[in-house]
């Protein structure tokens, strides 16, 4: 099935059910349970984008919903500094990629919207529903997730930086003894992803072992 739409009222051709992009935000915060995947484009956000991303980030996290977000390395740089603080102090989970490839935001498993044409600046956007198709975005997320790293600079030496809640998760689940597996299935996150975590905050931690890490976390009431 083929529709004619567009965010800014151009006709251009997509497959899909063809949305507003800030409709389109609605209907994912709305059918949203356990989790929000985005992926922010690489060009400066509109401010009325920064405002309601801000604003879906507050309600989603209220409401127990987990989000992960991946910009480009220069989001900050691009005018959202203040937005990527704010967002991340609600519990926003961010990490940078060096270019990423589309803007899209995926809902659990059955809901998604992505850009008819992710080559123009302005494009109309299409609700993707159905498990299939949404399973692809999240793969596709899942393997940037996996190559990103922490987005901006931090304000504190990178050997003292306290940990982001994701990173407090890991650590906790660490002092109870899991194992990779483990965490990574309570964490939702690969096991490499994980891996690499543990790696960072036994550096940051000074630690040689995972059994000091945890007691050294615990001594700085890091968990």
């Amino acid at each position: 099935m083929s529709s004619r739409t567009s965010v800014a009222g151009g006709p251009v051709q997509g497959l899909g059910s063809p949305i507003g992009l800030f409709d389109g935000l609605g209907v994912l915060a709305r059918r949203a349970v356990r989790e929000i995947l985005l992926v922010l484009p690489s060009v400066p956000l509109d401010p009325r984008l920064r405002a309601r991303l801000e604003l879906l980030g507050t309600e989603l996290v209220g409401r127990g919903v987990r989000i992960r977000a991946l910009g480009p390395e220069d989001l900050g740089a691009a005018g959202c500094g203040g937005s990527v603080g704010r967002m991340a102090a609600l519990g926003v989970e961010l990490l940078a990629v060096p270019q990423p490839p589309l803007w899209m935001a995926v809902a659990d498993r059955d809901t998604a919207i992505i850009p008819t044409d992710p080559a123009v600046e302005q494009p109309g956007w299409v609700l993707l529903s159905g498990v299939a198709p949404v399973i692809a975005c999240r793969l596709l997320f899942e393997q940037l997730w996996d190559q990103g790293t922490e987005l901006g600079d931090s304000a504190e030496p990178e050997a003292g930086r306290r940990p982001d809640r994701r990173e407090r998760e890991v650590l906790r689940l660490l002092t109870e003894g899991l194992t990779d597996a483990a965490i990574a299935a309570r964490t939702g996150l690969s096991v490499r992803t994980n891996r690499r975590t543990i790696a960072d905050l036994m550096t940051r931690l000074g630690a040689r072992s995972r059994f000091q890490a945890g007691a050294e976390a615990a001594r700085r009431k890091w968990v």
